[in-house]
């Protein structure tokens, strides 16, 4: 897990702007850096103050370097100086500066005849690159984000992992391309300014989201779409982009297998490291079954939980009970504050380079930094179940609305009264949720801003703008639709949260329920395959029942890492209005509305996260001196 960055046909960059992109991505990378320039077709390897290679010149501060890659090395396999990258393939003019894990690494190199010089999966990413070109990707189980330099036919390829597990930021303007793990790299090296279209503002104030998963606040800087490649010519020709995996056409089909076997395949492949692995935990299903896999193996498995004593929330007790099966789990808890969350809260929104979606996000942050101070390099995370395996809320509406729809209607009536006793009585306000997204789009769009409060923030001289705006489609009254579009968004969003929490602590952060395999499996899985005698996540479920953790696997409430959002809004009111009133106040918000929101009552967790998402936009428009445009 690390860190990369690179410049194409981008005249100005010299050695020093690449070391100051490297130094804002150390966090992401700190146990080497490497740099690799280009000119006249010939590469150079140089180093830096954190390099482990030997023999490597140090880069010149003045040298110019429009053609470049850099990478930040988090050392997870083979920590020797073998790893180092970018790394060349051996005999050949190909390059590669990478961020992830291929986990079955060693399965390639044996099936298709490589020799491996180093333990790294990078080098077997070069040489299966060689042996197939870019259909290489379609071989290879992971996460990853990375950029293959071929001098021999001319290309620079990016490419990014089927999920978007890994985050890759590209910005091109006329014949120059910049790329980076992160955005602050090409906003302070690559002389993009910080300018945000006040139509994504005016969007999330009325919707809380963008109406595309890869676009970000920033003017000209996108990501690169989860499963996707681009070629760039290395002349300065043609940019294409690639679809190399798509979810809806892998899960035409129902797919072979069962939970067990692919999810425990998957949990070994994860554990492969040459640091040790533990696993965050909140005492929920999918962490509790990633626990209960990952440490049968594992002598004295670190676990880490958010701890909130006297909220009913709190999922300590939860967390513990794994202890039942696995005594020798050493479980470590950590205890965020709203002093805690306050004192991070800028370096959070930087950090995240995007508003935060709520104060729960904090705790899991904190998690994170436990892990770290616990010299944890690697953690599991169950990101992923609910959305493959239909755990939201939603998912029940959308299922008893398909029985409704097939005129199923015994079987209706069987089921609803079975989710009502097992899951959650509200099925009617369920069912009414799944059923939104049948109603036409701007019926959709006014009941969607009528519950918001954001819209009531919008300056009167925005308000036409604002209306005008389309909202997200991020859902639907399907099941399987639902749970390709919740991939697409919702989980996306997740995963950015989870990957700067753990970058910033210098922590990979793995989520075995994404390997592509189990999730084409289970998006393939039937509806009344994933929701069962009246209990969501069925597989889950049976999985826990059958080691013993039937109190876990029979818990009909779901929460996660979540936070006293209320209680620390109540805390944190002073600071707070201070921080957002004190000063000139944005020319979109309505400042007598603003006001009035630090001063209501909010009981509701929409409203309440709505709370934090306007105050972190603020905050977040302010840390990077964004330009409205």
């Amino acid at each position: 897990m690390c860190g990369i960055f690179g410049v194409w046909n981008h005249h100005g960059i010299t050695g020093s702007d690449l070391k100051r992109a490297s130094a804002l991505l150390r966090h992401r990378g700190p146990d080497d850096e490497g740099f690799l320039t280009v000119s006249e077709g010939r590469a150079v390897p140089f180093s830096g103050k954190d390099t482990t290679a030997p023999g490597l010149p140090e880069l010149p501060d003045a040298a110019p370097c429009p053609n470049a890659l850099l990478h930040r090395r988090l050392s997870i396999l083979d920590l020797s100086p073998a790893g180092h990258q970018p790394m060349q393939l051996p005999g050949r003019q190909i390059y590669i500066s990478y961020n992830g894990e291929v986990y079955n690494f060693k399965e390639l190199a044996a099936a298709h005849g490589i020799e491996a010089r180093t333990g790294t999966d990078t080098e077997i990413i070069l040489a299966l690159y060689a042996k197939l070109g870019t259909a290489c990707f379609e071989e290879m189980q992971g996460m990853w984000a990375l950029a293959l330099l071929d001098l021999e036919k001319g290309e620079l390829i990016l490419c990014r992992d089927r999920f978007g597990i890994k985050p890759l930021y590209c910005c091109l303007q006329g014949k120059s391309l910049a790329f980076s793990s992160e955005v602050k790299p090409l906003l302070e090296v690559a002389g993009i300014a910080p300018r945000i279209a006040r139509s994504k503002i005016l969007q999330f104030l009325s919707y809380g989201a963008a109406s595309h998963p890869n676009e970000t606040f920033f003017e000209d800087i996108t990501a690169l779409p989860p499963g996707t490649l681009m070629r760039c010519r290395l002349d300065g020709g043609s940019v294409q982009t690639e679809r190399w995996y798509d979810l809806e056409t892998a899960t035409g089909q129902p797919s072979a297998g069962d939970f067990e076997s692919l999810f425990t395949d998957s949990i070994r492949a994860h554990m492969v490291a040459d640091v040790e692995v533990g696993s965050c935990l909140s005492g929920g299903l999918d962490s509790s079954a990633i626990v209960a896999s990952a440490a049968a193996s594992a002598k004295g498995f670190k676990t880490f939980t958010a701890s909130f004593p006297g909220e009913g929330f709190d999922e300590t007790a939860f967390a513990k009970k794994l202890t039942a099966i696995r005594p020798g789990l050493d479980q470590r808890f950590t205890t965020p504050s709203s002093t805690d969350f306050m004192r991070a809260f800028d370096e959070l929104v930087l950090l995240q380079e995007r508003p935060i979606g709520s104060a729960s996000i904090f705790a899991q942050y904190a998690v994170m930094q436990c892990a770290s101070e616990a010299g944890i390099k690697v953690l599991l995370d169950g990101q992923g179940a609910d959305e493959v395996l239909g755990g939201y809320y939603p998912f029940a509406g959308a299922y008893l609305l398909g029985l409704l729809r097939g005129g199923r209607f015994a079987e209706f009536a069987k089921a609803k009264k079975a989710l009502q006793t097992n899951f959650n009585p509200g099925m009617n306000t369920a069912m009414a949720r799944a059923a939104f997204y049948s109603l036409p789009r701007p019926v959709q769009q006014y009941l969607r801003k009528r519950e918001r409060l954001g819209t009531s923030l919008i300056a009167p001289d925005f308000r036409r703008e604002a209306a005008a705006l389309s909202a997200p489609d991020r859902g639907s009254s399907d099941f399987k639709a639902l749970a390709l579009k919740s991939i697409q968004h919702g989980l996306y969003e997740l995963l950015h949260y989870e990957d700067r929490n753990a970058m910033h602590f210098g922590i990979e952060s793995r989520v075995p329920f994404l390997d592509h395999r189990l999730v084409e499996w289970a998006v393939s899985l039937p509806a009344n395959k994933k929701i069962a005698d009246g209990w969501t996540k069925y597989p889950v479920r049976r999985y826990l029942d059958q080691r013993n953790l039937k109190e876990l696997a029979r818990r009909r409430d779901k929460l996660g890492f979540v936070a006293p959002q209320q209680r620390w809004r109540e805390e944190l009111l002073p600071e707070l209005r201070s921080r957002a009133l004190d000063g000139p106040v944005p020319a979109w918000l309505d400042r007598p509305a603003l006001e009035a929101l630090f001063s209501k009552d909010l009981q509701s967790n929409v409203h309440l996260s709505e709370f934090w998402r306007i105050t972190a936009l603020i905050r977040w428009t302010e840390a990077f001196g964004t330009e409205v445009v």
